[in-house]
C-alpha cells in the first residue's frame, strides 16, 4: 500500500505519494517513486493553468490528454482551475499512477470529465483519439519529450490543436552530449553562455520537423527556462503552405568563444559560401555551430498581454515568481529572434566590471540600440546592438579604458 499525502497547488488539493517517506535520502524526487509527484515544478504547472486560461479565451477546447500523469494533478488542476466543461484523458503506464489519478478524479467529482487509463502514451495517444482528436496534449515526461511527438502531434485535431512540452534532459540540450542531441531532437547541441535558448529552439525545431511530416505547421506561444528545465506552448495547424513558409525559420546558430559574435544562418542558404564575421578583425577563434534549429520567435506577444490581463484580475493563488517571469516574457518578446547576451560573460571576457543590468539597458536604448531583459537569465539581456557596441557602453559606464 502506498504511502499517501495530500498536497495543495493553486486552488487545487490532491493525493500523491509522500516524498518525506519515500525520498528521505534524495535530494529530489526520482522515479524510484511510487507514483511520481516533483513539487518543484508547480511553478511548470502554474505557468500551464495561467496559459491554458488565456487560450481558452479565444480557443475552444471540447477534449484534452496528459499521456504521462503520474498522480493527475496538472490536469486537474485544469479542470479544476480553467473555465469550461472541457473533458480529459489521463494515462500512464504505472497502475499506482493510474489508481491514483483515479482517486484524485473521484475526490473532485470529475468523473463524468475524466477518463484514466493504463497503458503506454504512444500507443493510447493514437487509440485514444480515433474516434475524437484532442484540442490540447500536454507531454511533461521525466526526461525528453522527444518519443512521444509524432504521436502527440497525430492525436491532435488536424484543423487546430495547442501542444505544451517539458524537457528535464538538459545535459543532452546543453551541449554535453551533442551527438545524443542530434539522435533525439535532430540537430547539435554545443556548450555557450546562451545554451538554455539553444536547448528551446532544439526543442521547437524538432516540433517543426515532426509537425512537418504530418503536413502541419507550427507557432510558438510562449517558452519558459527555469529550475534546470524548459517548457514550450506551441498551436499546431494543419498547413503544407505554411510549414514549407516556415522552413526559412529553421537554421543554424554558430557561435564563437573567443569574440562571442553569434550568427544565425538560415538552412536554405548554403554553409560553404556563409561566411563567419568575426567580431573583430583579429579574431581568429573557430566558431562552434549548434543546430539545425528553430530561429523564429518564441512568443506570440498577445497572448502574454491576456495573460497579463487575467493575473492582475484574478487572484489564481500562482507562485509568486510567475508575474515577474510574465512580465520579462512580455518584455523579450518583440526580440525574441535575437538570442541572448550574458553580461557577466562578456565583462569577463574583456576584464571589465559589469555593471547593472537595468543600467546597461538604458544605456543601450538611449544608443538608439532595441533592447530588452530576459527572463532565461537575470544577469542577460536581448539587443540589436554587436558585441563590440555592448562592450562600448559596458565601458563607458564603467570609466574603464
Amino acid at each position: 500500500m502506498i504511502v499517501e499525502k495530500e498536497y495543495t497547488e493553486g486552488r487545487t488539493s490532491f493525493l500523491s505519494a509522500d516524498l518525506d517517506h519515500y525520498s528521505v535520502n534524495q535530494k529530489q524526487p526520482t522515479t524510484d517513486l511510487p507514483v511520481f509527484y516533483n513539487p518543484i515544478m508547480r511553478l511548470n504547472r502554474d505557468l500551464s493553468v495561467l496559459f491554458l486560461r488565456t487560450y481558452l479565451q479565444e480557443k475552444s477546447v471540447e477534449l484534452m490528454c496528459e499521456p504521462l500523469a503520474g498522480s493527475g494533478v496538472r490536469t486537474l488542476r485544469y479542470l479544476n482551475e480553467c473555465p469550461g466543461d472541457f473533458n480529459a484523458f489521463l494515462f500512464d503506464v504505472n497502475p499506482m499512477a493510474a489508481d491514483m489519478a483515479q482517486k484524485n478524479v473521484e475526490r473532485y467529482g470529475f468523473t463524468n470529465r475524466a477518463q484514466v487509463k493504463r497503458g503506454d502514451a504512444k500507443v493510447l495517444l493514437l487509440t485514444e483519439s480515433r474516434d475524437q482528436r484532442f484540442d490540447f496534449v500536454d507531454v511533461d515526461p521525466f526526461g525528453s519529450p522527444a518519443p512521444y511527438l509524432n504521436a502527440a502531434i497525430q492525436s491532435l485535431k488536424p484543423r487546430e490543436g495547442l501542444l505544451a512540452l517539458t524537457a528535464t534532459d538538459m545535459p543532452v540540450l546543453c551541449g554535453v552530449y551533442p551527438s545524443v542531441a542530434l539522435r533525439k531532437y535532430g540537430g547539435l547541441s554545443i556548450r555557450a553562455p546562451f545554451v538554455h535558448e539553444l536547448a528551446v529552439r532544439l526543442l521547437i525545431g524538432s516540433v517543426y520537423s515532426v509537425a512537418g511530416m504530418n503536413d502541419s505547421s507550427i507557432t510558438p506561444l510562449a517558452v519558459l527556462s527555469t529550475n534546470h528545465y524548459i517548457r514550450v506552448w506551441l498551436r499546431i495547424e494543419s498547413s503544407r503552405n505554411e510549414g514549407n513558409v516556415q522552413a526559412d525559420r529553421m537554421g543554424l546558430m554558430r557561435y564563437c568563444r573567443s569574440c562571442m559574435r553569434v550568427e544565425t544562418v538560415s538552412l536554405r542558404e548554403s554553409i560553404q559560401t556563409a561566411d563567419f564575421h568575426h567580431e573583430t578583425d583579429c579574431c581568429n577563434g573557430r566558431p562552434t555551430v549548434a543546430g539545425p534549429l528553430w530561429t523564429g520567435n518564441l512568443f506570440e506577444s498577445s497572448m502574454l498581454d491576456r495573460a497579463q490581463e487575467i493575473l492582475t484580475s484574478d487572484d489564481l493563488g500562482l507562485d509568486k515568481r510567475a508575474p515577474k517571469l510574465l512580465a520579462l516574457m512580455r518584455e523579450e518578446a518583440s526580440l525574441a529572434a535575437i538570442p541572448y547576451t550574458d553580461l557577466h560573460e562578456v565583462c569577463d571576457l574583456h576584464n571589465l566590471t559589469p555593471p547593472k543590468t537595468d543600467t546597461v539597458i538604458q544605456a543601450l536604448r538611449e544608443r538608439g540600440h532595441a533592447t530588452s531583459r530576459t527572463h532565461f537569465r537575470p544577469t542577460a539581456i536581448r539587443t540589436e546592438a554587436s558585441v563590440s557596441e555592448l562592450v562600448g557602453a559596458i565601458t563607458d559606464l564603467s570609466g574603464e579604458k
